[in-house]
């Protein structure tokens, strides 16, 4: 059944995501359709909200669903958040942590309050987002010694305060289960 979807839709709507809600509708995380239509489908999950689009089988058309909800309920300590560069940047809302100017993401980098050279560790307690040049005033050096000061301690961030951060400004449907 699957493999009969008509092939046009997939070319065209390839970058829709759709938003995976618990059963106490708890955003879980973004998945593209295909993934959710299949959730759907087997039972897993019900379509809460639905896009304008449609998918075509060779004997059905199914509407696409733009939030679904598991049956299930998915206790939030089970999932991982990796510390990576986007989630840090996030997580400090595009704000160098030493200078507190916003900046676009492509001028932000992620610098290791323990320099990485002495043993610090990529975790989210010791990495915060900062501005080019205050990353290379900080340079090596331990924060006690440095020319410029942290303005608040790095803490790891919540699964749901990451997902809420990444659409909080949109005009997405969604905003309203975040």
């Amino acid at each position: 059944m699957f493999g009969d979807l008509s092939a046009s839709y997939f070319g065209n709507m390839e970058n829709i995501t759709v938003l995976k809600l618990d059963s106490s509708f708890k955003p879980i995380e973004v998945v593209p359709w295909q993934d959710a239509f299949i959730l759907t489908y087997v039972g897993k999950a019900w379509a809460v909200e639905y896009t304008d689009k449609w998918v075509n089988s060779a004997t059905k058309k199914f509407k696409m669903p733009s939030v679904i909800a598991l049956y299930q309920f998915i206790d939030e300590k089970f999932f991982t958040l990796p510390c990576t560069r986007k989630n840090v940047v996030i997580r400090d809302d595009y704000t160098c942590q030493y200078c507190c100017k916003r900046f676009p993401d492509k001028d932000l980098s992620v610098d290791h309050v323990i320099p990485k050279s002495k043993g610090g560790p990529t975790e989210w307690e010791n990495v915060v987002a900062a501005c080019i040049k205050c990353n290379q005033t900080k340079a090596n050096y331990y924060l006690k010694d440095s020319p410029v000061s942290l303005k608040k301690a790095p803490v790891k961030p919540s699964y749901r305060s990451i997902i809420k951060a990444r659409f909080k400004n949109s005009n997405n449907p969604w905003v309203c289960y975040l």
